[in-house]
């Protein structure tokens, strides 16, 4: 179980690593045309974010290979969640207010339910 919780922390950092390179190569960018769409899809910084994206998938492949799918993709999930909202808040300055405190705590809540439920069934 601890080598499915660490693919899945590993999943999660590459994907969101990935996505986070591609948003902040999007500040100022509308991408109206196929033209812009090229370029942009050609710029290597890109191409690496979707690298890491592409590694992401294999690596959520051998955490699926290694436990219950029913613990993997919750808790591969809510690393992700986790993640996306710290990169969102002090890379790119996203807001959090009180409001979005409590539906970030009711989510993880539900995704750790999840996960030790299927860890009681797997046994």
């Amino acid at each position: 179980m601890t080598k499915a919780v660490a693919y899945c922390l590993l999943y999660a950092i590459l994907n969101v690593s990935g996505a986070a390179m591609i948003k902040w190569k999007l500040k100022g960018k509308s991408l109206n045309d196929f033209s812009q769409w090229f370029n942009f899809l050609l710029d290597i910084q890109v191409i690496g974010a979707f690298a890491l994206i592409f590694v992401s998938a294999l690596v959520i492949f051998k955490a699926l290979s290694s436990a219950n799918f029913t613990f993997v993709i919750p808790v591969s999930a809510g690393i992700n969640f986790v993640l996306t909202v710290i990169a969102g808040y002090y890379i790119f300055k996203d807001k959090v207010n009180f409001v979005s405190f409590i539906g970030f705590a009711l989510i993880l809540s539900g995704i750790l339910l999840l996960s030790l439920n299927s860890t009681q069934h797997a046994q």
